[in-house]
């Protein structure tokens, strides 16, 4: 019996936790040259070389989705793939993302959920999504 009430306390818990909310996407555009920069800049290359390091592109290409939730911004790096393009969304999108930790999870248009670490958090001083 109390394995079973331990059971349903979990299950419980793991459907509040995925709750999806609708936000609103307020900028996406191309993040891959973030990781060339931050390579080309690094400290111990440049202190190695003595001078400035050659440009390194970024292996995948990424993309910097900022989304408005609950009167926050919330912004994170996703890579692109076959599953998402930086054209799947647009500033103005009525999306579905929720907040897990420090990960920003959006639902893709064909339902399944990424998500990314979020890298800028900031205060918009309105709640819920504006049409």
């Amino acid at each position: 019996m109390k394995g079973l009430l331990t059971a349903l306390v979990l299950f419980a818990t793991s459907v509040a936790a995925a709750e999806l909310k609708l936000g609103k996407v307020v900028e996406i555009h191309d993040a891959s040259a973030l990781a060339e920069t931050a390579v080309a800049n690094h400290p111990a290359l440049a202190q190695g070389g003595g001078g400035a390091t050659t440009s390194i592109p970024s292996e995948y290409l990424r993309c910097e989705l900022t989304v408005a939730l609950d009167g926050t911004n919330y912004t994170a790096i996703f890579r692109e793939d076959q599953h998402f393009k930086i054209t799947d969304f647009n500033p103005g999108d009525q999306i579905k993302v929720r907040i897990e930790g420090k990960k920003l999870v959006v639902q893709r248009l064909d339902g399944k959920e990424m998500k990314s670490k979020i890298v800028r958090q900031e205060s918009t001083g309105m709640n819920g999504p504006k049409s």
